[in-house]
């Protein structure tokens, strides 16, 4: 047992002495494309803080905002010349969340490649509604909407460095795979009077994710 002190008292005085201790804040913006959603898109924005350097690992804290509008789905009435829209549905989610991840760099502060793994916890929203045809417009019948905790991963690489010569500035452009999935939501959500569901979402996916990180404690 004092042997594992001792030896975990040198790890983490090594570390201190190695580690660079200037916190970073940073603010960013995501965007994956998806046809299930409106617009081909969903998204959402970001900010955390690159918390130390230690050599080529700067491990990362941070919250974030997702949304996104699965498609609108209409069903057509085929009884009637021309065929005309006899039902619709549509829906939305959000996500609060917050994320944990060691952020791998290797280069230097002018440009290095970066990968990073972020393990998220949140809580994920979704709301969903029935119109039905009414002579010649749409009323709606039923709406549906619940909440629950969620964890998902998300993994990054890309670029980043001081590309525009900016002393406090750096900025980052990383490809991320997303495992949020809110397709799982949707097909959980039932109405509360009718039988008719409504698949929206996605169990993930592929995008491009935009940061700039602010050296604030920079002398």
């Amino acid at each position: 047992m004092k042997r594992l002190s001792l030896i975990l008292i040198i790890l983490f005085s090594a570390f201190h002495a190695n580690a660079q201790w200037a916190p970073k804040v940073y603010a960013g913006a995501k965007a994956f494309y998806d046809k299930g959603f409106e617009g081909n898109t969903f998204g959402g924005f970001e900010a955390g803080a690159e918390l130390l350097r230690f050599k080529f690992l700067a491990p990362e804290i941070g919250i974030s905002y997702f949304s996104g509008q699965p498609n609108i789905r209409e069903f057509p009435d085929l009884g009637s010349l021309p065929p005309e829209g006899r039902a619709k549905f549509d829906g939305r989610f959000n996500s609060f969340n917050f994320s944990l991840g060691p952020k791998f760099i290797f280069g230097n502060q002018e440009a290095a490649l970066v990968f990073l793994p972020e393990f998220n916890l949140g809580r994920m929203k979704v709301s969903e509604r029935y119109f039905l045809r009414d002579n010649t417009r749409y009323e709606l019948r039923e709406e549906a909407g619940t909440s629950d905790n969620i964890s998902f991963w998300n993994f990054s690489a890309g670029v980043e460095g001081d590309f525009f010569g900016l002393d406090r500035i750096k900025f980052s452009l990383l490809l991320t795979y997303t495992t949020l999935d809110s397709k799982k939501a949707f097909e959980d959500l039932q109405f509360p009077d009718s039988s008719e569901k409504y698949a929206g979402g996605s169990e993930g996916g592929l995008g491009i994710n935009f940061r700039a990180y602010f050296d604030i404690f920079k002398n």
